[in-house]
């Protein structure tokens, strides 16, 4: 379902609104499936940019931009995607100049027959220039699930973007949706791109009991008993996520509050964003030992996890917690893939949160455990049968080699993801070195 989010979190995005008619950037974060999209997806509204044209007294242009969408994490593939979605948004408005339209198409081409970064770059100030220049509205680029692609792009990338801003300071703009604060060491640190938004980061916390209450109807709540749907509200303690969760998962089994694998799934997603000393924080929280020290109480409430006198913000969450707190590490060596929650595991460790295309390659992988997985295989199951012909070798090798990164100790001596040379890859149940025992 999509949910139009228009009349929630009217607070925050009058602070985005008004950021932008101030001609400046804006960075929104927040931990998992706190609606982070949604709230983006909804600035390019009418009403929205209506609000806008009103506080900066002209017309703006918002372009959605999902950076999910970006086939490989390079400059290249994240200038085809901004140049893409621009011209989406454009056509769907029907108020640019053709000319425009044609101009963008050119450099979109150029930009994915490039032969160099350095064309690619060419080609994308080339369309974002003429943008600003034959517009005539302010052009804000919304960037969604920034995260990956922010770390993965170069320096000398991110500083053309900030040159970019730096030359069209009142006609253009960018609006970040990222987990954790564009200055966060964790991401890149402080840079010279991250401090167009020192101004205006903005943290996405927990839904208001009214702004909770219009959710959980939007996504299917309304027809639930209202004795239900008050264990839901008290359970996602304003959760974006973990509404959507229980309310499908309600629809279901209407007899009780549902606590199965989506619902545990949601947890997991938002537990696995939290690092080590955040969890043992956390733990420590649920577990009513001494209390927290003062900056991981100051970090958790940053993220909304904690209420105003200290506690965690829903007691389901709280027991999903002590779960964790109480499960011993398994001991088992292997790949293990648990669809119904989400979860992939390694030798008895969780993994790393994947991005979908990782995850969608794990899962066929594990599908044809200790089988031969053909590149025509991936491309199907990854992309989809229409990008056959448009995935080249090296678009599968990146993503393998990203996958790998995240699932073997040493990538460069992998265990679990055998590369089979011109023919495909295999996800074998047993680690390499255990093989070689057991033959030898």
């Amino acid at each position: 379902m999509v949910f139009s989010f228009q009349s929630v979190r009217q607070a925050e995005l009058a602070v985005v609104l008004d950021a932008l008619a101030r001609d400046e950037c804006v960075a929104v974060y927040g931990l998992s499936n706190t609606g982070k999209s949604p709230f983006l997806r909804a600035l390019p509204a009418a009403e929205n940019l209506a609000r806008y044209e009103k506080l900066a007294g002209r017309p703006g242009m918002f372009v959605y931009i999902d950076c999910n969408r970006v086939v490989e994490l390079t400059a290249p593939g994240f200038f085809e995607v901004v140049i893409r979605s621009l011209l989406e948004a454009l056509e769907t408005a029907g108020f640019s100049p053709a000319a425009l339209l044609e101009h963008l198409r050119r450099q979109h081409d150029r930009i994915t027959t490039a032969g160099s970064v350095f064309q690619a770059s060419l080609a994308f100030n080339n369309a974002l220039s003429e943008s600003c220049a034959q517009l005539g509205r302010h052009l804000v680029l919304l960037l969604d699930e920034f995260d990956e692609v922010y770390t993965a792009l170069e320096d000398r990338t991110l500083l053309n973007l900030r040159a970019l801003k730096d030359k069209f300071p009142d006609r253009l703009a960018y609006v970040t949706a990222t987990v954790r604060p564009l200055a966060d060491p964790g991401l890149r640190g402080e840079n010279e791109f991250a401090e167009l938004f020192t101004a205006n980061t903005l943290a996405l916390r927990l839904l208001s009991d009214a702004d909770a209450r219009q959710v959980l109807a939007e996504v299917g709540g309304a027809d639930l008993p209202a004795a239900l749907q008050q264990a839901i509200l008290h359970a996602a303690g304003g959760h974006f996520g973990l509404l959507g969760a229980l309310a499908q998962a309600a629809h279901r089994r209407p007899a009780a509050l549902p606590r199965g694998p989506t619902v545990r799934a949601e947890c997991l997603k938002l537990w696995n964003q939290l690092r080590p000393e955040e969890q043992a924080a956390l733990r420590a929280l649920v577990a009513a030992e001494d209390g927290l020290n003062p900056h991981d109480r100051t970090r958790l409430q940053t993220f909304g996890l904690l209420t105003g006198d200290g506690r965690l913000f829903s007691d389901l969450f709280a027991t999903f917690v002590r779960y964790q707190g109480a499960s011993a590490p398994e001991t088992v060596q292997g790949v293990r893939v648990d669809e119904d929650a989400g979860e992939v595991w390694v030798d008895g460790v969780k993994v790393t949160v994947l991005t979908e295309l990782e995850y969608r390659l794990m899962r066929l992988l594990y599908e044809r455990l200790d089988r031969l997985t053909t590149k025509e295989q991936i491309v199907e199951a990854v992309w989809g049968g229409q990008y056959l012909d448009r995935v080249d070798d090296a678009r599968i090798e990146k993503l393998v080699s990203r996958l790998r990164a995240k699932v073997e100790p040493e990538p460069l001596r992998p265990r679990y993801l055998i590369t089979q040379r011109g023919r495909g890859y295999k996800l074998v149940s047993r680690p390499l070195e255990a093989r070689d025992e057991d033959e030898g």
